[in-house]
């Protein structure tokens, strides 16, 4: 690599060592009145993605932003400092039909970072929902979400059913099962089969209650955002989004 550097009012060509040390010091061939060393500085390749290299800027796009506050550790909780990258990153929306590929794409276990609607309720409640996470497989989708009340205690709340395409630009979910856990380490994964057939059971009551409350005009999701490792959907009777990124 050959550095030029303007020295005063004279012209200097100088070549550096052929080795890619992020510092490398050059020596010119100066004038009897240049008696002077030059340091020169170089990047190597090391030096990109580091705090302290060339790429150490602000987040640019609405995906680097999501993507720095989730390696923060914010999560719900933290809206105010979501909201603006959130908007960003619907913006920039890269997939044209989302409603097509949210299937495909959205195999694994999701878990919501951002969801205005759920924080009212959460506060109005005096209930902490955290974490809420989806799994998907296949088209077979369950909920799960984490519940922690003072009087309370915790527990689980889910549901399971699946999902599918709806339009283009938006997914249909149906959930047909519905149970509760307590305990903060009770989850079950799944409802086993016909644990809800009686009404005679806390999982049947659970079950009923829950099918009677689902109503299914309210389970089109438009898909505002997708890509391999966030999604954001929108909970349209309150006009809010949920936003979720990949967790497995």
């Amino acid at each position: 690599m050959t550095v030029t550097i303007r020295l005063e009012t004279q012209k200097l060509s100088c070549k550096t060592p052929k080795v890619a040390p992020t510092f490398v010091t050059a020596r010119c061939i100066l004038t009897p009145q240049q008696k002077r060393v030059a340091q020169v500085r170089t990047y190597s390749y090391q030096d990109y993605g580091s705090t302290k290299g060339l790429s150490a800027t602000t987040p640019a796009t609405g995906r680097s932003k999501v993507l720095q506050l989730l390696g923060e550790g914010l999560n719900m909780y933290d809206g105010e400092r979501f909201g603006p990258a959130v908007a960003q990153l619907v913006a920039e929306n890269p997939t044209l039909q989302p409603g097509n590929q949210s299937v495909e794409l959205g195999q694994g276990t999701w878990q919501v970072f951002y969801a205005p609607h759920i924080f009212k309720l959460s506060s109005a409640m005096t209930t902490k929902f955290q974490p809420i996470q989806y799994r998907l497989s296949g088209n077979s989708l369950v909920a799960n979400v984490k519940y922690s009340n003072s009087l309370l205690g915790e527990g689980w709340l889910s549901a399971g059913g699946i999902m599918a395409r709806k339009y283009d630009d938006a997914v249909e979910v149906t959930f047909d099962r519905f149970w509760m856990d307590m305990g903060a380490d009770s989850l079950r994964a799944d409802l086993p089969p016909d644990a809800s057939s009686s009404l005679l059971t806390a999982d049947g009551i659970i079950g009923a209650l829950g099918r009677a409350s689902f109503f299914p005009q309210l389970a089109v999701f438009p898909v505002l955002y997708l890509d391999s490792d966030l999604a954001v959907f929108k909970f349209t009777p309150l006009d809010s989004p949920i936003a979720v990124h990949r967790v497995a």
